[in-house]
C-alpha cells in the first residue's frame, strides 16, 4: 500500500501492524502528528510525542549542523585538514579537509578496521576513543571520492567536540538541543540510562538490543522524539524560506539559522551532499537512519515549506514511504501556489 497524505491513518496499520511509528507532517505553516502502535509491546506503552527513538544516521546531518555553526562563528574553517587539527606526526596522512569529511569524500572507509563485528546486537558500544585514534594511525585514506563513512562522521564529531573542549553529548546539548528547545533529545552513550526510550524490534517482533556509542557517536547515537525532530525541521524551513516571511522564524537562534542555510548548500557533487544532508535536484533535502531495531526518515523542501519525519521502532523501511509523502507535499504546495492569482 502506497501512502498518501489523506490516507496516512490507514497506511500506518496496514504497513506497520502494531509497530510503533510517529509521523510529523509540516505543511501550510502547520505541523500535524500521527502516532501509531507501541513504544514497548511488553508494557503496552503507546507511542507518544516524546517517545525517544534511535534515529541512527540522521545523527550525521545534526553533526553537520553543529559543524556549520562553528564555521559561521569562525571557530573552524572548512579548508582545515584533519592532520592540522590533530597536530601529531602519527596522523600526517590525514590531509583531507573538514569539507571532505562532511561530504563523505575523505577517503576513509565505511568502518574502522579495528571495530569488532562479531556481535551486532550493540556493535558500537565498546568502541573507545583510544580505538578510534589507533585506527587513525593505521589507516591510509583512499582516493577522495564518495564513500559513505561512519568512521568519518565518528571522527568529525570527535574533532569538533575537542574544539569545544566538551564531550559529544554535552556539545550536542549546548550547541543544538538547548537552543532549539529539543527538550527530549539526547545521545545514547554506553552506560547511560534513558527514560521514555522505545524498545526496538526485529521484523518478526522479537526484541532488538538498544544501541549505545562511545567514540563513533557522531555516526548514529542521537535519540530524539517526533516533537523534537519536528522542531528541527520547522527551524530549517524558517531559516531557508525563500520569501523570508515564515512565521516560524526564531529571533533567539540567528547563528543557528545562518548555520542551517550553510548546512544545506552543496559541499560535494555526484551525489550532491550538504553538511550530511542529501540534496535532490528537485529541491528535496533528506536523510535516513537505521539501527538494530529502528528506522528513521527526515525530509523537507524549503521552496515549498513542507517537511515530513517518520520514526519507527522496527526495521521495516520507512524511507520509501517518507520520500513518497514528501514528494506529494511538495506537489500539493506547488499546485496550490499555481492556483493563487
Amino acid at each position: 500500500m502506497s501512502p498518501t497524505v489523506a490516507t496516512i491513518n490507514h497506511w500506518l496499520p496496514a504497513e506497520f501492524g502494531d509497530t510503533g511509528v510517529a509521523v510529523a507532517i509540516i505543511s501550510g505553516g502547520q505541523t500535524r502528528f500521527y502516532l501509531h502502535g507501541f513504544a514497548d509491546h511488553s508494557k503496552q506503552q503507546a507511542v507518544g510525542k516524546q517517545t525517544l527513538f534511535e534515529i541512527g544516521s540522521v545523527t550525521k546531518p545534526l553533526v553537520g549542523l553543529v559543524t556549520a555553526l562553528l564555521v559561521t562563528d569562525q571557530q573552524l574553517s572548512l579548508d582545515t585538514t584533519v592532520a592540522a587539527l590533530l597536530q601529531h606526526a602519527d596522523y600526517q596522512q590525514h590531509q583531507y579537509t573538514l569539507a571532505q569529511l562532511l561530504s563523505h569524500y575523505s577517503g576513509l572507509p565505511r568502518l574502522p578496521a579495528n571495530l569488532p563485528l562479531t556481535d551486532l546486537t550493540d556493535p558500537y558500544a565498546n568502541y573507545s576513543q583510544a580505538d578510534l585514534m589507533a585506527a587513525l594511525q593505521q589507516v591510509q585514506p583512499g582516493e577522495q571520492q564518495f564513500e559513505y563513512s561512519n568512521f568519518g562522521y565518528g571522527l568529525l564529531a570527535e574533532l569538533i567536540s575537542r574544539q569545544q573542549n566538551v564531550g559529544f553529548s554535552a556539545m550536542m546539548q549546548q550547541q543544538l538541543f538547548n537552543p532549539l528547545n529539543m527538550t527530549a533529545s539526547t545521545v545514547a552513550i554506553t552506560g547511560g540510562s534513558y527514560t521514555n526510550r522505545a524498545q526496538g524490534y526485529q521484523p518478526d517482533g522479537t526484541d532488538s538490543a538498544n544501541w549505545h556509542f562511545q567514540a563513533l557517536a557522531g555516526a548514529g547515537a542521537v535519540l530524539s522524539s517526533i516533537a523534537d525532530m519536528a522542531k528541527l525541521v520547522e527551524h530549517y524551513l524558517s531559516a531557508t524560506a525563500t520569501d523570508n516571511l515564515s512565521t516560524r522564524a526564531s529571533s533567539n537562534t540567528p547563528s543557528l539559522a545562518k548555520a542551517m542555510r550553510l548546512s544545506v548548500t552543496p559541499a560535494a557533487a555526484d551525489p550532491t551532499i550538504g553538511f550530511g544532508w542529501m540534496l535532490q535536484p528537485e529541491g528535496l533535502i533528506w536523510h535516513n537512519g537505521q539501527t538494530g531495531g529502528f528506522n528513521a526518515f527526515v525530509g523537507f523542501a524549503p521552496a515549498e515549506q513542507v517537511g515530513i519525519i517518520i520514526l519507527s521502532n522496527a526495521t521495516i523501511p520507512v524511507t520509501p514511504g517518507g520520500m513518497t509523502l514528501l514528494q506529494q507535499l511538495q506537489q500539493q504546495a506547488n499546485t496550490k501556489s499555481n492556483e493563487q492569482p
